[in-house]
């Protein structure tokens, strides 16, 4: 085999090495249109990914929006709630002191024109229930109250003292069973014993049965007791009964009801009065 000269091998090693070239140039170019290809069909498939994540997060944002304006809507009903039961509250309770205010100022002008030997007391505690009618009142022997001393309210007699302590007194009404009171027909000036029957009704006995008593005579104190003074008002005849024996049988309809009483006046003697009946008309003595 003949030998290859040196200039012949030279340019076949400088054509081997060009061809080498041009192939790694190849490759690298094809990498590069590959990777470009690659990015963008990853971009364009990613852009409905971020759309359906920006969706979802907007979604979310207009849940929690949502959630926390009910919840601050929850809270200003709450609070208009508590307002308006606050105002209520002080709606009754304004009620409640001009009514007693109104009550406590005919009692002092009742004390001031009609009764002014008398006591102011409150009523602290009742009890209605059963046959039993009696109340306790916040003044006692400290302060001048002594058994027997009669008791009023705006309106008329409601009972005497039956025992005291030192700072209250006890008062049986005249609903009570063993409470009585020497009452007269204001009209006719017919006279009888008023007795309780254990509840607001009243029952006026030993009238005699050719007295003139009609239904809607209003009975007041005679003063024959020596306990309440005459004049003061006990209640109006709704029945007058068939008589039984010598006597007219008159049931009553008491001027002050037990339950509405809290605060009295306690006579301190049992002087006359002209104390007004619960209708505001004067009673006759």
């Amino acid at each position: 085999m003949a030998a290859v000269s040196p200039i012949r091998a030279n340019a076949l090693l400088l054509g081997v090495m060009g061809f080498a070239q041009l192939l790694l140039m190849a490759a690298s170019v094809r990498q590069s249109v590959v990777a470009a290809t690659v990015s963008g069909a990853a971009g364009s498939a990613g852009r409905p990914a971020l759309a359906a994540e920006r969706s979802l997060s907007g979604t979310l944002v207009a849940v929690v929006h949502f959630f926390g304006d009910l919840n601050a809507e929850e809270i200003a009903n709450a609070a208009l709630k508590r307002e308006v039961t606050r105002l209520s509250g002080e709606l009754t309770h304004g009620h409640a002191q001009a009514e007693e205010n109104e009550r406590l100022r005919r009692l002092l002008g009742m004390k001031d024109d009609l009764v002014p030997k008398s006591i102011g007391a409150a009523v602290v505690t009742a009890q209605l229930g059963g046959q039993s009618r009696i109340i306790v009142v916040d003044r006692g022997s400290s302060a001048g109250v002594r058994p027997d001393m009669a008791v009023v309210a705006w309106g008329g007699a409601i009972g005497r003292v039956v025992s005291v302590d030192r700072d209250y007194a006890r008062v049986r009404l005249l609903s009570d069973p063993n409470s009585g009171v020497s009452g007269v027909v204001a009209r006719s000036r017919a006279e009888g014993m008023v007795v309780g029957r254990g509840g607001d009704a009243l029952e006026m006995l030993y009238v005699p049965k050719y007295a003139d008593v009609l239904a809607g005579d209003r009975v007041v104190t005679s003063g024959l007791d020596g306990v309440f003074p005459r004049g003061l008002g006990i209640g109006r005849v709704t029945v007058v009964g068939d008589p039984t024996g010598a006597s007219k049988a008159i049931r009553l309809e008491a001027d002050v009801e037990d339950r509405a009483v809290e605060e009295v006046l306690i006579l301190t003697e049992p002087s006359g009065t002209r104390l007004l009946t619960v209708d505001g008309t004067e009673a006759k003595p």
